[in-house]
């Protein structure tokens, strides 16, 4: 995604990652990038962590750390974009979309975190 402002960068890597989470690339990758295609690599993750007959305190660590990272992301998506132009509508849709998706982590963190009580 380049518009001429926005220099081309390699997805997933370190620097992108920073600079996704700094609301520097656009309103769309940010959303879409940083919400559906991070889950590539932690929903598997997540998926073998709770089916593991491990402690429930290991999948919810890596819930915690969702949970910082989705609010996170929520700044991001409404600090996104400088150059391309995004209906405040969409912008307003992303923010509570990555909102509700930082509080069902916090609700799982938080039933991984009980469970044993």
């Amino acid at each position: 995604m380049t518009d001429g402002t926005h220099p081309q960068m390699r997805l997933f890597t370190p620097e992108w990652l920073r600079a996704l989470l700094r609301g520097e690339r656009t309103t769309g990758e940010t959303f879409w990038v940083g919400n559906y295609g991070t889950a590539l690599f932690h929903q598997p993750l997540m998926a073998l962590l709770l089916v593991l007959p491990i402690n429930a305190v290991i999948p919810g660590a890596l819930t915690s750390l969702l949970v910082v990272y989705q609010f996170t992301l929520t700044i991001a998506v409404w600090r996104s974009t400088p150059g391309v132009p995004t209906p405040i509508g969409w912008k307003i849709a992303g923010v509570l979309l990555t909102l509700g998706h930082t509080a069902l982590f916090a609700v799982l963190t938080r039933a991984l975190f009980t469970s044993g009580t």
